[in-house]
């Protein structure tokens, strides 16, 4: 499958959200080179530069930035970031899961990469915890904040 053909004006992404602070789901506003420029968070509906998901850092760094003059650094390459569309990312998850299916409910207590199936957004897969007692999951169209219990 070409994931290139299914990035575009209107589809949607996970990348991370410079309001909410998280990796949400986006819609794309803007392309530039093939690759996003400006998109909307489908949970704040703030519209910003596009920024790709926490996780991934540019090649050759430890994820961290240092606070030295722009006259001293040396510039850098500008890389392209891959972009993997929500509902592409959503169907790997799915299958790479060995986990059975297990029925939401707030009264459930719920681990990263356990399957779930929601009775409004249909099947997904937990991508983290959030303390205390909500969890983060990838549905086919969205990523999604949950609450649950929390108790071991």
């Amino acid at each position: 499958m070409n994931t290139t053909s299914m990035v575009g004006v209107g589809k949607e992404i996970v990348c991370f959200c410079t309001r909410c602070k998280m990796d949400l789901g986006h819609t794309i506003m803007s392309m530039v080179g093939g690759s996003p420029s400006r998109v909307v968070c489908r949970t704040c509906k703030s519209e910003h530069n596009y920024k790709p998901k926490r996780g991934v850092t540019e090649p050759g760094g430890a994820g961290t930035v240092s606070r030295s003059s722009t006259a001293t650094r040396a510039p850098r390459e500008r890389t392209v970031e891959k972009t993997v569309p929500v509902e592409v990312e959503w169907m790997n998850q799915m299958n790479a899961s060995t986990k059975p299916m297990k029925e939401y409910g707030a009264d459930q207590v719920f681990m990263a990469g356990d399957r779930v199936k929601h009775p409004t957004f249909g099947d997904g897969v937990v991508q983290k915890l959030l303390y205390p007692n909500k969890i983060e999951v990838l549905f086919r169209m969205d990523l999604k904040t949950l609450i649950h219990s929390g108790k071991a």
